[in-house]
């Protein structure tokens, strides 16, 4: 094996170790927030309780259970919420001298914004783990098995590592927590509630619909209540991420990853000099 070959696979595997120190630290400062773990664990209850009975009385759907209609939504909103945490949490980094520490020490310049991205995907399946209680009590059911149900999950959890990358990209950018929370909620909201997350599209005013149909989270619920098998009537004609939301997803989320991930990682390193 030449020289060049040996250095990659030494920086190779340096870095990786690097990132998992990364994220074992981000890991143990999360479970050293217990304010912000209560209310994480909270929420999911809050956003059944409150759409699948306060709102879901006044809102029908094709099948009439509202609530089974809006477990996948949840899920889709839960993995779009944690896009949220990071980029509050890089941009809190940022501004406030930790990147300053961490530049000083021998690490790959990529494992910080590695570890914040796996450290977030892993603090919000206890959170997925809340909601899937919560969607069984209020009697929401996987119909489709326990393999599609797990592949469901997989498939949210793939988008929400896409979407954190996103995040990490608004927290590097923004100058600082606050006005990276505005900035990441707005779109957040918009792509929630313009979409089938918690409503069905075709209700819509015709140019809102076209919106929904084609949001990205609207195919990402498609994908879970395909998966789960909740569907509720056929997928819209003419729209081909709602006729193939399992492949959209996936797609998507790798593109996501593959083209924000290296930018990300360039931003940090340059900030980091």
């Amino acid at each position: 094996m030449s020289d060049t070959a040996v250095r990659a696979e030494r920086q190779l595997r340096d870095g990786l170790l690097d990132a998992y120190t990364a994220t074992r630290r981000f890991l143990i400062r999360g479970k050293r927030q217990p304010d912000v773990i209560f209310g994480s664990l909270l929420t999911p209850v809050i956003f059944v309780v409150l759409f699948g009975y306060v709102f879901g009385s006044s809102i029908s759907v094709p099948g009439g259970n509202y609530r089974a209609f809006l477990m996948p939504g949840l899920f889709a909103m839960s993995v779009l919420f944690s896009a949220a945490n990071v980029a509050v949490a890089v941009a809190t980094d940022m501004s406030e001298g930790v990147v300053d520490r961490f530049k000083t020490l021998p690490i790959a310049r990529s494992a910080i914004v590695i570890g914040r991205s796996l450290s977030t995907l892993i603090l919000g399946i206890p959170v997925l783990v809340v909601m899937i209680a919560c969607g069984l009590a209020v009697g929401w059911r996987a119909d489709n098995g326990l393999g599609n149900a797990v592949l469901a999950f997989l498939l949210f959890e793939l988008f929400g590592f896409a979407i954190g990358w996103l995040g990490v990209l608004v927290g590097l950018l923004a100058g600082s927590a606050q006005a990276a929370d505005v900035i990441i909620n707005i779109p957040i909201f918009l792509m929630g509630f313009i979409s089938s997350v918690f409503v069905d599209p075709a209700k819509m005013p015709v140019w809102l619909r076209v919106i929904a149909y084609w949001n990205p989270m609207s195919a990402l619920v498609g994908a879970g209540r395909q998966l789960f098998g909740n569907n509720f009537g056929p997928p819209p004609s003419g729209v081909w991420s709602l006729q193939h939301p399992v492949v959209t997803t996936i797609g998507l989320g790798l593109i996501i990853i593959v083209v924000v991930a290296p930018i990300c990682v360039h931003l940090y390193s340059r900030r980091s000099r």
